[in-house]
């Protein structure tokens, strides 16, 4: 008895310290991985299972999307795939929290009926559970109209197919702020601010050599800054001051595979290792009419007060062009908002008016990304 005794202690005093080894290996192996258990739903206009629907998914990646997983959907027309993320540490803010570079993921469903779908989500992987976590996710699919009579088919030989991609930089939006006499502001976004800009998507019917409608909202991408970036100085006057960062965005193009009638053209916004390219502001003079907003502040004279600009979506707008040698130049025209954490900041200083007038800060939606400012009577 005291033989095995022995020999159970003898084996494991040798393989706790393998074991104990393994397991920090895999603590340090997975402290730079993200991996993700992803189930995606897809349904029809009337909420339905799509069924077996040829599913792919793609990082919305610089230099064009990334394939990330691609299969058949069961019966139920659930998919299921699993990630792994490389997490890029951006930054570790003061309380401790590090804020990673996102990921933006493009899911498509189709089949061979024309039932076309698709999901543009942002995955934040420093709000996600490390070192491991599930989402799930719902496309809602709906059947492209198209004409099924073989007269009005195009022979593709004669249709010149929109089949490249493209890249443009433009200057986006990302705050605007009305000042006025005596009213000064300036602004600042630190390092893994995360800006949120909408993607669009249009289809091409190709046995039709046409589109099959106008740009249609297709969800957003984040682009995470990795420099902060703002305004130091004071600003003010009759004036309303738009500021603005260089960001990069693609054109591109997919065919589903399960249907060879349709192409998806995309347009969304990068999210590169140096956003943003650059900054600045535009100015432009206003009235000073209040527009009335219900989210406002109220600040005495000779004082100054820090907003933070959190999280909004589509409230400012950005126009990208790309020079394409098929169409010329396309223009499309993006909402931009923002994600919280960390928070940008903008403030307002009061000088010296009429007795007893206050200074009235107003925004558009209380995330202070839009903001008008003026005096108001006692």
């Amino acid at each position: 008895m005291k033989v095995a005794f022995g020999v159970v202690l003898l084996l494991l005093l040798v393989a706790a310290p393998l074991a104990f080894a393994l397991v920090k290996f895999y603590e340090v192996a997975a402290a730079d991985w993200q991996f993700v258990v992803a189930e995606v739903e897809v349904v029809d206009e009337e909420g339905l299972p799509a069924g077996l629907v040829h599913v792919a998914v793609f990082e919305l990646a610089d230099g064009g999307p990334k394939l990330l997983a691609e299969g058949r959907a069961g019966a139920s027309g659930t998919f299921k795939f699993g990630l792994k993320v490389l997490r890029r540490l951006i930054v570790e803010l003061e309380n401790g929290t590090r804020v990673y570079a996102p990921i933006n993921l493009w899911i498509i469903a189709s089949r061979e009926d024309g039932l076309l779908g698709t999901l543009t989500q942002p995955l934040d992987i420093t709000a996600v559970k490390h070192p491991l976590d599930t989402v799930k996710l719902r496309v809602l699919a709906r059947k492209i109209a198209q004409n099924a009579a073989k007269e009005n088919a195009v022979n593709t030989s004669e249709c010149h197919l929109p089949t490249e991609s493209a890249e443009s930089w433009a200057w986006t939006s990302v705050l605007q702020v009305g000042t006025w006499d005596s009213i000064d502001a300036k602004w600042y976004y630190p390092i893994g601010t995360r800006i949120m800009v909408e993607s669009k998507e249009r289809i091409w019917l190709v046995n039709e050599c046409r589109y099959g409608g106008d740009w249609y909202s297709a969800g957003s991408t984040i682009v995470a800054l990795e420099q902060g970036t703002g305004n130091a100085n004071w600003v003010g006057g009759k004036n309303v001051y738009t500021f603005k960062l260089y960001l990069k965005y693609h054109l591109v193009r997919y065919y589903p595979p399960s249907s060879t009638q349709l192409q998806i053209e995309k347009v969304y916004a990068v999210d590169t290792s140096s956003d943003p390219g650059g900054a600045m502001y535009s100015v432009t003079s206003w009235n000073g009419q209040l527009p009335g907003w219900s989210c406002y502040k109220l600040l005495g004279q000779n004082v100054q007060m820090d907003f933070a600009i959190t999280a909004s979506f589509n409230v400012l707008t950005v126009t990208v062009s790309f020079s394409l040698s098929s169409a010329g130049t396309v223009s499309i025209g993006l909402g931009v908002g923002k994600v919280s954490t960390p928070v940008g900041t903008l403030t307002i200083k009061t000088g010296a008016w009429q007795p007893g007038y206050m200074a009235k800060v107003e925004s558009y939606d209380g995330s202070y990304i839009v903001t008008r400012c003026n005096w108001i009577s006692p």
